[in-house]
């Protein structure tokens, strides 16, 4: 530290020096980059992501096929209901 107090000040320093002062700095970035490493999320697989994606797709595809099948059925039920109240109103004949 004290070197690199003396060289942020401009003080001289001799090639010895200069090589410490140098292999402290990489010491620091190396443990620094470390740090910065471990404190990193981790990405996601990519390959899981669209094992995740083409699941959630054929899920929600099957969830559609349901909903149009669903909407034909009420569909059908609603004609057979009017069929069913039309028959009330309209009198038989004896």
């Amino acid at each position: 530290m004290e070197l690199h107090d003396r060289y942020t000040l401009d003080e001289p320093l001799t090639p010895q020096e200069q090589a410490q002062l140098e292999a402290w700095y990489a010491q620091k970035d190396s443990a620094e980059a470390a740090l910065l490493e471990q404190n990193q999320p981790k990405l996601p697989n990519l390959t899981m992501l669209q094992a995740q994606l083409d699941a959630t797709l054929a899920q929600l595809t099957a969830v559609i096929q349901r909903l149009q099948q669903i909407t034909l059925e009420n569909d059908a039920i609603r004609e057979e209901i009017a069929g069913l109240k039309q028959q009330l109103v309209t009198p038989r004949s004896a």
